[in-house]
């Protein structure tokens, strides 16, 4: 069929008409041309959009990864900016039918993103945000408006009015378009900076929260008044309005209930059936149908779908996960295609760019006012409230969405959408540098003093910080803690860390447990766990003190909370309980808890060899413990701890000297041995006695030191170790080439591998 297209004007509307000629071609063999099809066109943008964008993205890879910067710039070369000059190009990959295709594409992805963002806004943490949040999230929504507004007068009578060919109520709109954020934006940008469990990064999350429900509730009211007040058959505005309400009311009292139906027929840890996903969609579609019908924007019904829809898994971030790949490798292409086709830089010119900049320079200056003027009223230091500032400034795709659907709904024109979104890309470009820089200066955390054990002094409280990830672990934990609990003298200092992953939050949490729980309320399992810690307490009030925390964070920034609180706690060990099935992301925490915390670390393996000392006698408990030494800062940490437990009336403690064949120490380094020496005369001397048992064994080689342990490892109930040693010790030779956990030490990991088939519990430090 010939490709003709016609164009002519009726009732003063121009009107194209083009034959259909179907979605795939039959190739050039047959005398058609592939991209006049609308597959193989498709296609063909993605493919070239994906290979700019890579293009940019290693052009970039040395200054950091920027996803938003590669994607814009990948759609504006596509588009009539620069590549777009040339018309053939124009007509051939923009022609009328394909535009149409990529904006219903465009308008789909669109559909999709409102959902999955909102899905996983938890409008319940609005509670927990705190007053500081809360009041920050309102004047993030009241004082830009208005400094933007003042703003835009202020250009439109003292600089020469606004940009050429744009009306005075355009650019007021403007500058209300961009005082909006989104919390989504600086989410991914602040997990990519490993700065979700900063305070500079809960605060800006939970004050962006606040103000994008504000925002939210607003618009959309906007909304559904001024398209009811237009109408002028008030009968049939009533309708609509009706229409609204009850399109709301079936969604939170049909629709959710049929999701949380769904998430309870999925077992816990399981992700959602294809066949509720598929219902998910329907209702979707549905939704944004409806809300079409009853003359709202069809996003309208996925964010109410999306604010409806349970958090819990495995809805809520569990969805994002299901639907995410499509969106965002197939549907996100065409949308960045169709921004980059309507932006075209040829048509502002220097002086509107002045003016323009202008106008964002004083919304985002004051987004930094609303911010910092009730964080400094709160005592928050200068320096996090500047950062979060520059935080809540970071854009992305999400505010380019919502420039694009004003510029569908004719309230912007195509020259003020390219000023913002090439604003918006270089300022947020600019913004996480400085963000990024910021932050690295002040996350440096270096302790005025040694925060060790053995530097802690005798008659000064210990402080410890345990942490955990379930319930099945403060067994153990609460073994350790009685263990290092004084007889006499200054009381035990605990800081009980439970962490959580996230995956059904919308912000990354550290909650400290200051009241007790109600006896007339059915315990969570994070209560239950709580309870146990102060029930302990209260039998030991004057010997222990306890205070409780729960760490929700993603896996790979779960121990920035345990160092924050290591840091501000002045703990001075820090003690990491793990089971036997070690999964790989927590030997990834316990490296980082290692390299990174600003105390003495150890690492806790438990076997279930430590007796329950909250069901048994202390009289009638005889527990064995067994100290390793070889030399070294780690090990005589190591050994200043087991002191420490020595005191603890139903403990035995054997410490093991291990010597080369000339009873001498087998390290190297002389200044080492001269510090082992001391500490050992020391120990010696201060505890003969005590119940405290100390040998020296001669170790020539590997061999030796496997034969010894697994000759006395099950005579002991835990055995302690230190993690580092003097590299290329002869004793130690060839044990790190099978290491199975490297993290715990050539010798502890020797202790819970499976040659020796041990059953003896494992405590590796290092300070």
């Amino acid at each position: 069929m010939e490709n003709i297209t016609k164009t002519f004007q009726y009732g003063g509307v121009d009107w194209i008409c083009e034959p259909w000629l179907g979605a795939g071609s039959m190739g050039i063999g047959r005398g058609e041309n592939p991209i006049k099809f609308t597959l193989p066109l498709l296609l063909l943008q993605i493919s070239v959009f994906t290979l700019i964008s890579v293009f940019f993205q290693f052009l970039l890879r040395p200054f950091g990864k920027f996803v938003f910067l590669t994607q814009i710039l990948a759609g504006i070369c596509l588009g009539p900016s620069v590549i777009g000059r040339n018309k053939q190009y124009m007509s051939t990959f923009f022609y009328k039918r394909s535009v149409f295709i990529i904006e219903s594409f465009e308008a789909l992805c669109f559909l999709f993103v409102c959902y999955i963002t909102t899905c996983q806004v938890d409008t319940r943490m609005i509670k927990r945000v705190g007053k500081l949040a809360f009041i920050n999230g309102i004047l993030l929504f009241l004082i830009p408006f208005v400094c933007g507004q003042f703003a835009a007068i202020f250009i439109s009578k003292r600089l020469g009015g606004v940009p050429d060919g744009v009306p005075p109520a355009e650019f007021h709109h403007v500058a209300i378009v961009e005082s909006t954020m989104f919390f989504q934006v600086a989410y991914g940008v602040l997990s990519s900076l490993k700065m979700l469990n900063t305070e500079p990064g809960r605060l800006a999350l939970a004050s962006m929260m606040v103000h994008d429900c504000l925002s939210w509730c607003f618009f959309m009211l906007n909304i559904a008044i001024k398209l009811n007040v237009d109408l002028e058959d008030k009968n049939r505005a009533l309708l609509l309005s009706l229409s609204q309400m009850v399109m709301i009311v079936a969604i939170i009292y049909v629709f959710r209930p049929i999701m949380r139906w769904m998430k309870g027929r999925t077992p816990e840890g399981h992700s959602l059936k294809t066949s509720y996903l598929c219902v998910i969609c329907v209702l979707l579609f549905v939704t944004c149908l409806w809300a079409e019908f009853v003359g709202l924007p069809y996003f309208f019904g996925a964010v109410v779908l999306g604010l409806a829809t349970p958090k819990r898994p495995p809805l809520g971030t569990g969805l994002s996960d299901k639907i995410g790949c499509f969106v965002w490798f197939f549907l996100m292409p065409c949308y960045i295609i169709g921004i980059g086709y309507n932006i075209n830089l040829s048509q502002v010119s220097w002086r509107d760019v002045i003016r323009y900049e202008i106008l964002f320079g004083v919304v985002r200056f004051a987004k930094m006012i609303a911010i910092a003027l009730p964080s400094l009223y709160y005592n928050v230091p200068l320096w996090h409230a500047i950062l979060v500032g520059f935080i809540v400034n970071i854009q992305g795709l999400y505010d380019v969405q919502i420039y694009k659907q004003n510029l569908n709904y004719t309230k912007i024109s195509s020259k003020s959408f390219g000023a913002m979104v090439m604003s918006a890309t270089v300022s947020s470009t600019v913004i996480i540098v400085i963000v990024k820089k910021l932050y690295q200066t002040m996350s440096k955390r270096n302790p005025y003093k040694r925060r060790t054990v053995q530097h802690c002094r005798v008659e000064a409280p210990l402080r410890i910080l345990t942490c955990f990830r379930n319930r099945e672990a403060v067994r153990p934990v609460l073994d350790i803690v009685e263990l290092s609990r004084p007889a006499i003298g200054a009381p035990l200092s605990v800081f009980a860390v439970n962490l959580e992953e996230l995956n059904n939050h919308s912000l990354p949490l550290l909650i400290h447990h200051t009241q007790e729980i109600s006896p007339f309320i059915v315990p969570s399992r994070r209560d239950q766990i709580v309870k146990a810690f102060h029930n302990y307490e209260n039998t030991n009030m004057e010997t222990v003190l306890i205070e409780c925390f729960t760490a929700v964070a993603p896996r790979k920034t779960m121990h920035e909370d345990v160092c924050a609180i290591a840091f501000d706690q002045e703990t001075d060990l820090v003690i990491f309980t793990l089971d036997a099935g070690i999964e790989s992301w927590e030997r990834l925490l316990c490296r980082n808890l290692l390299q990174n915390c600003p105390c003495s670390v150890a690492l806790f393996i438990d076997r279930g060899r430590l007796p329950d000392f909250r069901f048994v006698p202390l009289k009638k408990l005889s527990i064995n413990i067994c100290a390793i030494f070889l030399g070294g800062p780690d090990d005589r940490e190591m050994l200043a701890y087991a002191t420490r437990l020595a005191s603890h009336p139903s403990v035995e403690l054997h410490v093991f000297r291990l010597v080369d064949k000339n009873g001498a120490s087998p390290l190297r380094d002389m200044v080492e041995r001269k510090h082992d020496m001391r500490v050992i005369n020391v120990f010696r001397k201060e505890n003969s006695e005590k119940n405290i048992v100390f040998r020296e064994i001669r170790i020539e080689e590997a061999v030796d030191l496997l034969g010894l342990l697994r000759k006395e490892g099950d005579d002991f109930d835990l055995m302690m170790v230190g993690i580092r040693h003097e590299e290329n010790l002869l004793m130690l030779e060839g044990l790190s080439e099978w290491s199975d956990m490297k993290e715990l030490g050539e010798v502890g990991d020797l202790l819970v591998s499976k040659d020796l088939e041990l059953s003896v519990s494992v405590l590796a430090v290092q300070q």
